[in-house]
């Protein structure tokens, strides 16, 4: 006896047409590239409960994309020791020890002007508030630049 090949074909599982579909869902599904059977499938819904749907104006005029894909894997191997979005760990540690110096030093230079402002003003309160001093002489006799010759 001789057998005969039979195709083993799977039929879609049938789901529930769901209580609520929105508007957000179909939009979406258009933008996955599903047309307008894929969502009657999807949803298990009749051709005329489509058509009713996409009679809504922020669906009128609407089509799936066209989503291509490639029939392969496209891999870059031009810089095989780089992928996409790698950051190399010794250029990351240095960058941040220098953002991090160089936040240190500006915080320094920062306290060192704070500190040379509050040093003259202490020093300023320091020489309003002395005495003048009787036992000091002020008159410059040798540097008088009134002498006639």
């Amino acid at each position: 006896m001789i057998e005969a090949r039979t195709e083993n074909q799977v039929a879609p599982p049938q789901t529930q047409t769901p209580q609520r579909i929105t508007i957000s869902m179909i939009l979406e599904d258009l933008e996955n590239g599903t047309d307008r059977n894929g969502i009657r499938e999807k949803y298990n819904l009749q051709a005329w409960e489509v058509t009713q749907m996409f009679k809504h104006p922020a669906l009128k005029g609407k089509k799936a994309k066209k989503v291509r894909k490639l029939s392969f894997d496209f891999v870059d191997d031009t810089n095989p020791d780089v992928l996409p979005g790698q950051v190399d760990m010794i250029e990351a540690i240095e960058e941040a020890e220098n953002t991090s110096m160089k936040d240190a030093m500006i915080d320094e230079i920062n306290g060192r002007k704070q500190m040379d402002v509050e040093d003259q003003i202490t020093e300023m309160d320091g020489i309003l508030d002395e005495e003048p001093n009787d036992d000091e002489d002020w008159s410059d006799d040798e540097d008088d630049d009134n002498t006639e010759y």
